[in-house]
């Protein structure tokens, strides 16, 4: 492992630390939902740059760069979705222009 792959996991891991406590301490099922967004929006993409960097310009870099797109494009719908579940579940009226 390089130094620069390193730093890259190192800071994801970081991030998904942080997010992870954030969801611990966080009170309510929409308030963690929240700690999600680093993950996907941070941590993975650093992951997938140590990834690549580690197995360069094979199929395991490839396989490594489709699975962050994939995750880059679904986790905010998935999001977005289970958030609307979690509020209308708990009551709360969602999207409903607000009066």
């Amino acid at each position: 492992m390089s130094a620069l792959e390193a730093v890259f996991a190192g800071l994801a891991v970081l991030v998904v630390a942080y997010a992870s406590l954030g969801a611990v301490l966080a009170r309510s099922p929409l308030a963690r939902l929240h700690f999600l967004a680093p993950v996907t929006a941070i941590a993975v993409p650093l992951f997938a740059v140590a990834g690549v960097i580690y197995f360069g310009a094979s199929l395991g870099g490839a396989a490594v760069a489709v699975v962050a797109l994939v995750i880059a494009f679904t986790g905010p719908s998935m999001t977005t979705a289970i958030g609307r579940a979690l509020a209308a579940e708990q009551g709360i009226a969602v999207g409903e222009p607000p009066e």
